[in-house]
């Protein structure tokens, strides 16, 4: 009887918070409705100049190598990255200023302008007008580097939560205007592309008006690298560039846009049941969900063929999937533990962009070797099933990093767990303690009495007993004290330097 009706409040609970997170996400979309929109813009340029056939010099068309247009201002976006982060690591500068913000949007636009000038009335010596055409590309890719850390920060100011509902909001509309701006004619969608990194930076400037601190002072702390959230990133933009290399061999001309924006905005409603509803934690949906879905992209393409239109699909939705995943968890690592946007950015963003220049190449190189009937094509995507699931498995380990950051839900409230919490979760997933358990085994680790728990969470004493009893059992102890020594353990596992105030000590 006891059971069923926790089961029943449970149930009730679950329907509460949900119904909270749907008035939450209107009420944050209402109130800064110009984040989505120039989010949204954002992702529309980025789509548009790197992951689309828009930028392509008439030079890697020619080429015998399946090569795409975008590796050149892909590189200079790598590139800027490396220097955002050296200048920070080593001379602890991050750009900064009014005219910081205003260069932006002008470097990008002007590199528009240069490149759609010489697309349709290119120099009369192709060498030159070559040189000239990746001069704007490397321009573009720079510049939108720059701005990619400016929407870092302003994000990394709001938090993980309200950077995936930004960050769903922003992949619809980008879908929207990504399918409505290529409908056009080709001049009008270069107009349109001189126009929308100033639209954006413009939405960006009027919201961040309103915070306080945006650019705090850069202190000599030491700058994590943390190496499994690099080489998740990495694998992110290496699964991204081999499905771009199939995809310039699939003669995707024609619905190519169409495929983008679908497999974006899908992205987009699967982030919003898994985070926001069913309250996964980072771990689960990166490698449980997010990769696990690019291999469902791979293996379709192995069962059916290379050029299988819905492979493509599935494999472009996992990787946004895993990518808006990607922009919360720098947004934690920000406004949880104290890293600098511009280190964070810079760091885990160059890794996926070298990933994707790598399999890319790699991709080129493999389908020029293996021209027959689509066959390189096609041991790629083999290939690329094992190792994005192997590469789940290995990576998804409660010791990513050394905040316990695989053990945080985003889709949770902005206040986020601290240490003493974070302790607390990651004994109960080590145990594998229920649900109740682990609020029992909480309140426990605080040095509450049965009688505080039996009112916390209004159950009997004999429910509170049983589930005491039943901790104790799993983790092989005997007293609240080991419970609380048990916490302090992982904290020191961990690196955690906060403990638990001196009253929460038994």
């Amino acid at each position: 009887m006891e059971q069923k009706r926790e089961s029943q409040d449970a149930a009730l609970t679950e329907r509460r918070e949900r119904r909270t997170i749907l008035r939450d996400f209107g009420q944050e979309i209402v109130a800064h409705y110009r984040l989505s929109i120039g989010f949204g813009l954002f992702w529309t340029w980025v789509w548009l100049v790197f992951q689309t056939t828009f930028f392509s010099p008439a030079f890697l068309l020619e080429s015998t190598m399946p090569l795409p247009g975008w590796i050149i201002p892909l590189s200079a976006y790598a590139v800027t990255f490396l220097v955002l982060g050296g200048l920070l690591r080593f001379k602890r500068y991050a750009p900064r200023g009014a005219w910081y913000l205003r260069m932006i949007p002008a470097a990008m636009s002007f590199g528009v302008l240069l490149c759609g000038v010489l697309t349709f009335s290119p120099l009369l010596d192709p060498a030159v007008n070559t040189v000239a055409f990746c001069l704007g590309g490397l321009i573009m890719g720079a510049a939108t580097s720059c701005f990619h850390v400016e929407w870092g920060r302003m994000l990394g100011h709001l938090g993980p939560r309200k950077t995936i509902l930004h960050g769903i909001v922003g992949t619809v509309l980008a879908s929207v205007f990504l399918v409505f701006i290529t409908s056009f004619s080709d001049v009008f969608l270069w107009a349109i592309a001189f126009f929308v990194p100033i639209l954006s930076m413009r939405l960006l400037r009027l919201e961040a008006r309103s915070v306080r601190n945006l650019y705090p002072c850069i202190t000599g702390d030491r700058l994590h690298v943390p190496r499994r959230f690099l080489a998740t990133s990495f694998t992110q933009g290496l699964s991204l560039g081999i499905a771009q290399t199939i995809l310039l061999t699939g003669n995707y001309d024609g619905p190519v846009v169409a495929l983008t924006a679908s497999s974006f905005a899908l992205s987009a409603v699967i982030l919003l049941v898994c985070a926001l509803f069913f309250r996964m934690d980072f771990n689960q949906l990166i490698y449980q969900i997010g990769f696990l879905v690019m291999a469902l992209g791979y293996l379709l393409m192995s069962l059916f063929s290379p050029g299988f239109i819905g492979a493509v699909l599935v494999q472009m939705t996992g990787y946004r999937f895993v990518d808006i995943m990607m922009w919360a968890l720098c947004v934690y690592l920000i406004k949880q533990r104290g890293l600098p946007t511009n280190w964070v950015f810079a760091i885990t963003t160059c890794f996926l962009l070298l990933g994707q220049l790598t399999g890319s190449i790699v991709g080129a190189l493999t389908i020029a070797a293996i021209p027959l009937s689509g066959e390189g094509a096609y041991s790629l995507s083999v290939v690329m099933v094992f190792v994005l699931l192997a590469l789940a498995l290995l990576l998804s380990d409660r010791k990513n990093l050394q905040t316990g950051w695989g053990m945080v839900r985003p889709g949770d409230a902005e206040a986020l767990p601290g240490n003493f919490e974070m302790g607390c979760k990651l004994v109960c997933r080590q145990y594998e303690l229920t649900a109740r358990e682990g609020e029992v085994f909480s309140l426990l680790a605080k040095g509450r009495n049965r009688a505080y728990i039996c009112t916390e969470l209004t159950l009997s004493k004999e429910t509170v007993k049983t589930h005491i009893r039943n901790i104790y059992r799993k983790m092989g102890i005997h007293s609240q004290q080991e419970v609380f020594e048990a916490v302090e353990a992982e904290q020191r596992n961990f690196g955690f330097e906060q403990e638990a105030p001196h009253e929460m000590r038994i």
